[in-house]
């Protein structure tokens, strides 16, 4: 079970996963329903000044909610573990995200809480809990994310370090947008007819471990002027391959959220 549960934290945390190569190169699928986009207001797109400039816009631009909530249906598949839960996720922008696993049966298998600086695990299931800093959980996940990218990762926001080069491909029906920092590869795609996200892909290598990380974007949802991804395929490729089909069946922007997190006194504490 503690397998089950590290395997669904990196994956809900990291894409929040092809199945193949050939996967990672199919083209933006996404049919997003949506009452606004940044196209609105443009007659053509037939510039690419005008879409650079969207774009880099989007990339740039900071995260526009106080709170989210979600209820997903998670199926997943890794060389440790496979299976399917209900993941609960609660998150304060730049300060919380709250995940609570549920499995057969409606039973709570594991309580997360990751802040700025910290990831603690409580493993209900086995009696322990896990305190670690946020560098621990960069070394599960292989990639250097911060609290930031996590939480972008979940809501579904493209980002890149401030000010990064951007290269841009503009294809008839997609656009292609890379960057890359000093440890990973940043490419993302996006529908040409109203700039939504399809996918996001990063690839990374660093002491010999590779991963090659993609998000396909489905199902876009408008609640309250927010568009959101409600189906989402992921894949992990590389030293630790994953899978996983996230559905979200309840969400919600803006809302009061609870972050209950008690540790039991009876529990054997580990420090990582």
């Amino acid at each position: 079970m503690k397998r089950i549960i590290l395997s669904t934290l990196i994956i809900v945390l990291l894409f929040t996963a092809c199945h193949s190569t050939k996967m990672a190169q199919r083209a933006v699928t996404a049919k997003p329903v949506v009452t606004e986009s940044p196209a609105k207001t443009l007659s053509t797109v037939d510039s690419a000044t005008i879409i650079k400039d969207t774009l880099t816009g989007l990339l740039n631009a900071p995260v526009n909610i106080t709170t989210f909530y979600g209820k997903a249906k998670a199926d997943f598949s890794s060389d440790q573990a496979s299976g399917n839960a209900t993941v609960y996720i609660h998150l304060q922008k730049d300060s919380a995200i709250w995940i609570s696993i549920t499995g057969p049966l409606n039973i709570e298998s594991a309580r997360i809480l990751i802040t700025q600086d910290s990831v603690k695990i409580i493993n209900k299931l086995e009696g322990t809990a896990q305190l670690s800093s946020i560098q621990h959980l960069q070394q599960i996940t292989r990639l250097p994310f911060n609290f930031s990218d996590f939480q972008n990762v979940i809501l579904g926001k493209p980002s890149v370090a401030n000010n990064a080069a951007l290269n841009f491909d503009i294809k008839p029906d997609s656009i292609h947008v890379t960057s890359q920092d000093s440890f990973i590869n940043y490419i993302f795609s996006f529908a040409r007819s109203n700039f939504m996200l399809g996918q996001s892909r990063f690839i990374a290598s660093s002491n010999g471990n590779a991963i090659d990380a993609n998000i396909f974007y489905n199902n876009y949802q408008n609640v309250n002027g927010i568009n959101f991804s409600a189906n989402r395929d992921i894949a992990v490729t590389g030293t630790s391959p994953m899978k996983l089909e996230l559905n979200f069946k309840e969400y919600n922007f803006n809302q009061p959220q609870s972050f209950p997190f008690t540790i039991s006194k009876n529990y054997t504490i580990k420090y990582e």
